[in-house]
């Protein structure tokens, strides 16, 4: 019981100041999940919008690495959360979830509609969700490299 109280304390500590990542990592997920639901969408719509992805992958492929690298990105936050402080992996996956909003602005760009805008302010979200982790992660180096063991993080 000592066990779940502690990743209950720990985890709401660092959920609020992360919930840009949690945001945005969720976000990616449920593309994922509506890309593997809607299994057509990518081919029949009635506009252009998916050809730069499709050009990379088929829509299956898309959904499948969306899906596996939101949930990975999950585990990091609550591993990050309860148990192990984690910046570094949070900087990394953040900037690489960046190709993700890159690929869905680009495509949306021709239109210049709604799912233009959202994925853009997506992309900007992790780019700087990115930078605060890495800001972290100096935090962390210097905490340790002066021996606490918190990581200055508590």
């Amino acid at each position: 019981m000592l066990i779940f109280a502690h990743i209950r304390d720990n985890f709401a500590n660092a959920f609020f100041p992360r919930l840009s990542e949690w945001a945005a990592a969720g976000c990616l997920l449920g593309v994922g999940w509506m890309l593997s639901i809607n299994s057509d969408l990518m081919t029949s719509t009635k506009t252009q919008a998916y050809q730069l992805m499709l050009m990379i992958a088929e829509q299956s492929t898309w959904a499948t690495f969306m899906l596996i690298f939101a949930a990975a990105r999950l585990v990091i936050l609550l591993i990050n959360g309860a148990w192990r402080r984690s910046p570094h992996l949070r900087s990394i996956s953040a900037f690489l979830t960046c190709f993700f909003w890159t690929q869905i602005v680009l495509s949306f760009l021709p239109t210049f509609g709604f799912a233009f805008v959202f994925s853009a302010a997506f992309l900007c979200l992790d780019f700087v969700n990115s930078i605060r982790a890495a800001r972290d992660a100096r935090i962390v180096d210097a905490a340790y490299s002066r021996g606490a063991q918190s990581g200055g993080q508590d």
